[in-house]
């Protein structure tokens, strides 16, 4: 299991780099971007509704990743970029943690684990994107962004109450091959997973910056 993951994200991420380093067309790149994540959700969703599979408490698109694609689709579909600065500080950090951990487990379906890996790999392609289109991050886009991860987070708390769920991993540790299996017990292991968002926002904050950008 750990062997397929690592080979399956070492193997998403050369077709990154290849696309980052040799992708010439950006429009190329979006319409790409449009199409794997038009294929993703309803490939996923479809699946769950069709074989009666799906769960309220694990498949609702609200883990911090799986909002994101969905407001990246939502954004293109609609051409707009109002809050392409929140999905951006999501995508980086997040796409690369996925794509380093994951929280599903040899008991998950298929359809689970291709849903989990294209999300990541479309995510990191929409930082992609940006990063070609020189794309800036104002600081106020910065603690708007943190201002709204943290009412979503809250929404979260109280829905995992509500629902039984484990959303966002307010309540359990994930499964599967993650850093939370170094990490100690809850709280503490939230604590420290917050505390590596923020780090993964001031970094990808720093690399959009509009001073490193000119």
């Amino acid at each position: 299991m750990y062997s397929d993951h690592y080979f399956i994200s070492i193997l998403l991420t050369i077709i990154l780099f290849v696309i980052l380093f040799f992708g010439e067309d950006n429009n190329k790149i979006y319409r790409l971007l449009l199409f794997l994540i038009s294929f993703t959700l309803l490939v996923f969703n479809s699946y769950l509704i069709l074989t009666n599979s799906f769960n309220l408490k694990t498949h609702l698109p609200l883990h911090l990743c799986y909002i994101t694609q969905l407001g990246i689709f939502l954004s293109i579909i609609f051409k707009s970029n109002v809050i392409y600065p929140w999905l951006l500080l999501n995508s980086l950090g997040g796409g690369i943690t996925g794509l380093l951990n994951s929280d599903l487990d040899s008991n998950a379906l298929f359809i689970e684990f291709l849903y989990f890996y294209m999300s990541h790999f479309n995510i990191l392609l929409f930082a992609i994107f940006l990063w070609k289109e020189n794309y800036v991050i104002k600081k106020t886009d910065f603690f708007k962004s943190i201002f709204f991860n943290s009412t979503i987070f809250i929404f979260v708390i109280f829905l995992n109450i509500f629902l039984g769920s484990n959303y966002w991993f307010t309540k359990d540790k994930p499964s599967g091959i993650n850093l939370t299996n170094i990490l100690p017990e809850w709280p503490y292991y939230l604590i420290i997973m917050i505390f590596i968002g923020i780090a993964s926002y001031c970094i990808t904050y720093k690399l959009f910056n509009q001073k490193l950008r000119k």
